[in-house]
């Protein structure tokens, strides 16, 4: 089993920089379809705290926003984004799908397809690496 590990993890690395690259060019080539902005107002801060390692006890904050558009009311929706602090009461803007506005996103989803194709790439690199160098040892 120990001989046989380094390439599963190395096919492991290889499947999630594929799909991470995968995610990232969706995301990008999706920019165009969040073509409207509308302000959402923070309705509700959620924080909890992650207490699985004791040591490194993190807070995790998840913000809900509510928006109209023409008329609708989208309520109690998680915000794509957020800054630390925000409270309730807030106002951010947020992009949607003048299509289907139930799809929202932060205001750079360009950003975000971009980290997920640079991480991808990080992933699968490696993980071709740490295979080719595993067969070479053979």
């Amino acid at each position: 089993m120990k001989k046989i590990l380094p390439i599963i993890i190395s096919v492991v690395a290889i499947i999630f920089g594929i799909v991470a690259i995968v995610n990232g060019v969706k995301t990008i080539s999706e920019r165009d379809l969040y073509d409207s902005t509308v302000t959402a107002t923070v309705v509700d801060v959620q924080e909890e705290i992650d207490s699985s390692d004791p040591e490194n006890a993190q807070t995790n904050t998840t913000v809900y926003i509510d928006y109209e558009i023409d008329g609708t009311k989208y309520e109690h929706v998680e915000a794509p984004e957020y800054d630390s602090g925000m409270q309730v009461g807030d106002t951010m803007e947020i992009l949607y799908q003048s299509k289907n506005p139930e799809k929202i996103s932060g205001q750079n989803p360009t950003k975000n397809g971009i980290i997920f194709c640079a991480l991808g790439a990080v992933f699968a690199i490696v993980g071709c690496a740490s295979a080719i160098r595993f067969f070479i040892k053979r």
